[in-house]
This record gives C-alpha cells, structure tokens and sequence, in this order.
C-alpha cells in the first residue's frame, strides 16, 4: 500500500510543474504521463516510480473537500485537488519531498498521510 498523499491549490499544476519540483531531488532521473495523461510520474534511472500525481480536479464547494478529507485545512475556493502516491521507505521519502516542493511551488497545501 503506497503513502497517500492530497495536494490542494488554487492553480493547476502539469507534467512541467512536476518536473520542476523534482529538480535536484536525489534519484529523481525522468518524468513521464501515464495512463494517456491521466497520471505523471516521476521515476529513478532504474525505472522505479518514486513519486505517482494524477491530474488535479476542480472543487468548488467546501462540502465537497470534506465529504472526501474530513480533516481537510481551509482552502480557497475553488480549489484543485490532486491525488497523488509514493512508496513507503527511502525511495518513497524522495517522492513526498517532490510533492511538497510541488506544493510549496503552487502556494498549496499539501497533505501526507503517514
């Protein structure tokens, strides 16, 4: 089961925006689209996923942010809300660190459940 990880901002993110994230983050070699476009990846050179974002969907009711994050922080609305995994253990560390230079980036918050 791979950590959970819940991105919300007030601007939408791409493969670009991810790529720059994962900029000087050890391991990280190479971003792809999975899944025609549905999902971008980050991987090492070896092939492994470090780090898993599926494309951000738009919200625009608090009701909505809670139904699906019950301790969900204040946001403005309307919000973009990615989902997004990375492996437990060492490989997986690099992948929340990439997520939160991607949500320190956007000025989003950015959730990890451990």
């Amino acid at each position: 089961m791979p950590r959970e990880i819940t991105i919300l901002s007030s601007e939408d993110h791409d493969l670009y925006a991810l790529a720059h994230a994962a900029e000087g983050i050890a391991g990280a070699a190479s971003v792809r689209e999975i899944d025609d476009g549905a999902a971008v990846q980050v991987l090492r050179e070896d092939g492994v996923s470090l780090l898993t974002v599926y494309a951000p969907r738009q919200l625009h009711t608090y009701g909505e942010i809670e139904r699906l994050l019950p301790d969900a922080p204040d946001v403005t609305l309307p919000t973009w809300w990615s989902d997004a995994f990375a492996p437990w253990g060492e490989v997986g560390e690099a992948g929340v660190s990439i997520a939160l230079r991607l949500a320190l980036g956007l000025g989003a918050v950015c959730l990890v459940e451990d």
